[in-house]
């Protein structure tokens, strides 16, 4: 019990963009606002490890009438400015509809931590925004594994009844299978011919994965579609070379799908995905000649960058080997194609973005553009859109993979789920879902905030001067009835 006091003690908002000022406390935080905490000055990279969940307001606008929209960081998102929302933020700040509904918060917490420990104090710090923002559903958009943490605190009944809607970026909720440690090294010593270019995706993981032991642990695929084969022990002749026992019982992410499986209403959930093409699209004879033919661009452009860390360029990497992952014969087959995973952001396959349910994922794999129309009546979230040409991080930063001239000059994006729906930029999508969240369905609009009328003293008077005059009418007729 003293635990959890101290973790909503913690998790009491603080500032983000501004200095406090404790002598003018905000009336959004029941009159004040904790100095427990520091400010965490605007533009400037946090370097310490965070050891517990804290909230920070984006700006010291007062609530009002407003709900609190609060902003879920991916991995490693609590070292940077504004945990990386700083340019969803701004677009959103501008738009006078969305100021009207919310207020933004942001929440810092460690994703280099397992969940089940960033859980409990995560669970805390929204039970103390809705208690702060008087307890007003509160609405989450997350980027990446911040939509895992997100949708694992709903399945909480507490959480639950105190969130209206949950809109995920990128999330691997299915996990990925980049993650699965014998699976990707299988399918580098299958898939990879040169002996360099094995040694080199091995140590490359390898390194990664030390750094970011998380991914493996909680994120790794639940298998809902199946696809892990069961291959036994391998082990290439090179030093440094892909080994491994891969097994379908020692690969599968079993936490996961306990989680998956609980009762939670994903009518609450607007889920994003996106996937960059790549030449395993075109059919057989086009796409080796695409890859032939634009080898030697790729190098330049994508491989050497990739190896010196730029964020776009690896995920453009890691798009082709999460594309190259080898899955057993029969869900190939199924599939038709043996490149079940070629649409995927660099990190997250679109099955596991959009959370297909297990029945669908197993049955009908996204691995053609034309599968679109096949799942578009399947999924059951309370709305899912999918983006060309769209990488991980495009959600935050707007920047398209491949080529960024074309980039600069077209930043519209179609939902290829929803084509009808026209073209927009990515933020102006974002703006437009959240805005409109109240007309997706199910239990996405119980939770709309209708102001109360306000009644004048006039008013006031006159009602009760109508309900005493009805009630001796009533006693009149009563008397002459008796009578």
């Amino acid at each position: 019990m003293a635990a959890s006091a101290n973790s909503a003690v913690l998790a009491s908002p603080a500032r983000l963009t501004t200095p406090q000022d404790v002598s003018h406390p905000s009336s959004v935080l029941y009159g004040s606002v904790s100095d427990r905490f520091a400010s965490l000055p605007a533009g400037k990279k946090q370097r310490k490890r965070p050891t517990d969940v804290k909230i920070y307001e984006y700006d010291q606008k007062p609530l009002g009438e407003r709900s609190p929209l609060l902003l879920v960081h991916g991995l490693r998102g609590e070292y940077y400015p504004y945990f990386r929302w700083q340019k969803v933020a701004d677009k959103l700040a501008k738009s006078e509809t969305f100021n009207s509904k919310y207020k933004i918060y942001l929440v810092r917490y460690s994703s280099l931590d397992r969940f089940e420990n960033v859980l409990p104090k995560f669970k805390d710090a929204l039970t103390s925004l809705y208690s702060a923002t008087k307890q007003r559903p509160i609405t989450m958009m997350a980027l990446s594994m911040g939509g895992n943490i997100a949708y694992e605190s709903l399945t909480d009944p507490n959480i639950e009844s105190k969130v209206r809607l949950l809109f995920t970026m990128g999330t691997p909720f299915h996990g990925s299978p980049l993650f699965c440690k014998d699976w990707m090294n299988y399918t580098v010593y299958k898939r990879l011919s040169w002996p360099w270019t094995r040694v080199d995706h091995n140590l490359s993981y390898r390194f990664y994965f030390d750094r970011n032991p998380i991914l493996r642990q909680d994120l790794a695929w639940d298998n809902a579609d199946e696809a892990i084969p069961e291959t036994g022990k391998f082990r290439s002749r090179l030093p440094f070379g892909p080994k491994g026992y891969l097994t379908v019982g020692d690969t599968i992410n079993t936490r996961l799908s306990k989680v998956n499986s609980a009762p939670v209403d994903r009518k609450k959930l607007i889920t994003y995905g996106g996937y960059i093409v790549n030449p395993y699209l075109a059919p057989g004879f086009k796409r080796y000649a695409e890859t032939a033919a634009f080898y030697p661009m790729f190098l330049l452009s994508n491989s050497f960058p990739a190896h010196f860390g730029r964020e776009h360029p690896v995920l453009e990497f890691l798009n082709r080997d999460i594309t190259n992952i080898q899955v057993s014969k029969k869900i190939a087959k199924q599939a038709g194609t043996p490149f079940v995973y070629v649409m995927n952001d660099g990190i997250c396959p679109l099955s596991s973005a959009i959370f297909l349910p297990p029945e669908v994922a197993r049955t009908q794999f996204v691995a053609k553009e034309s599968d679109f129309e096949k799942v578009r009546d399947k999924v059951d979230v309370g709305r899912a859109r999918v983006f060309r040409n769209v990488d991980h991080l495009t959600f935050i930063d707007g920047i398209r993979p491949l080529n960024p001239i074309i980039s600069a000059v077209n930043s519209q994006f179609r939902d290829e789920l929803n084509p009808k729906d026209g073209q927009k930029d990515i933020f102006d999508w974002i703006l437009s879902d959240l805005v409109n969240s109240d007309h997706i369905g199910g239990s996405l609009a119980k939770t709309k905030q209708v102001p109360e009328p306000v009644i004048t003293a006039d008013e006031d008077l006159a009602a009760k001067e109508k309900v005493d005059s009805a009630a001796k009418q009533e006693a009149t007729a009563g008397t002459t009835t008796a009578q």
